[in-house]
């Protein structure tokens, strides 16, 4: 096995296609065949099924395809580290949640892409326990989660505290600089995050603490679609301000801070991997954006952990 063989085979599995691979790879798709039967033969299993409706990864494969993945990522790591030690170049695969889009995903993107132009940056955008899994298996280098508390596994960097809101549809008499309490949220028909969500989690264990039963109409993983529904008047929902802050400043919504419900946002990255010069130079522009985002009064509802 050679890592060229197994880029190859990586690729393919990515693609489910042998053709759209080689379109990929720019190999012609006689030689790429040649290296997975090689691959193969050295394996001793096949890592595809072949059939005239396509190909899908045989058990084998599936196997390669979870540790190949995160030994492939090692390895781009290594050569970036080594050729220009210190220098923020190379791939860097990041997570970010939905919820933090427009507060801190886009402008630090757009600066980080400025300041770094010879990092290949990877976004992935994702609820918290879909992007831990991602870094748990190399997928990502780093990622920023709902902190709910212990992460085995994970090194952590905490960074923000942020307020959450019972959301409503305009006109409802809510107030941004006037608390309201848990309660008062779990008796509206609420639309929350489904049960995979970190912000699920962290609601059902204050409601579950005041033996509040919530009334929820339905659920989804997506916090855009859930503002689009609060404001169509389907119901209440229970989201951070960085969540609602375009609807809000377009009117749209309107929203209160609950009392004493908050959620920690934080950085986490495998616990047996230092972070590189791209994933260093990335979180610490995160922290600065996100220290500049609350000073200036654009997130008022947050504070700084780190």
């Amino acid at each position: 096995m050679n890592l060229r063989q197994l880029q190859y085979f990586l690729q393919i599995a990515e693609l489910r296609s042998f053709t759209r691979a080689s379109q990929v790879l720019h190999i012609a798709q006689p030689a790429l065949s040649r290296q997975i039967r090689g691959l193969e033969e050295d394996i001793g299993a096949p890592l595809f099924n072949r059939t005239t409706h396509g190909i899908t990864l045989t058990e084998q494969g599936r196997a390669l395809v979870d540790r190949g993945s995160a030994l492939l990522q090692q390895f781009k790591r290594l050569r970036d580290e080594v050729a220009t030690p210190g220098i923020p170049q190379g791939d860097l695969a990041v997570g970010m949640p939905p919820a933090l889009r427009e507060m801190l995903t886009r402008p630090l993107l757009s600066a980080y892409c400025r300041t770094h132009p010879n990092v290949n940056l990877h976004i992935h955008e994702g609820i918290s326990i879909d992007l831990a899994s991602l870094v748990q298996r190399n997928r990502l280098d780093c990622a920023v989660l709902v902190d709910l508390g212990d992460l085995p596994g994970f090194a952590k960097i905490p960074l923000a505290r942020e307020q959450l809101f019972l959301v409503g549809p305009r006109g409802e008499k809510l107030d941004v600089r006037k608390t309201v309490p848990l309660k008062m949220a779990a008796g509206k028909p609420l639309i929350l995050t489904n049960r995979l969500n970190n912000f699920r989690l962290a609601i059902e264990d204050a409601l579950a603490k005041q033996d509040l039963p919530p009334t929820i109409v339905c659920d989804s993983n997506s916090t855009s679609m859930i503002v689009d529904l609060v404001t169509d008047g389907l119901g209440f929902s229970i989201l951070p301000s960085s969540a609602i802050d375009a609807a809000l400043r377009a009117r749209k919504l309107a929203a209160a801070p609950i009392e004493e419900l908050s959620i920690n946002w934080a950085v986490v990255y495998p616990l047996n991997a230092d972070l590189t010069a791209a994933g260093s130079a990335f979180t610490n522009l995160l922290y600065e954006l996100a220290k500049e985002q609350i000073a200036s009064g654009a997130w008022p509802s947050a504070e700084l952990l780190r």
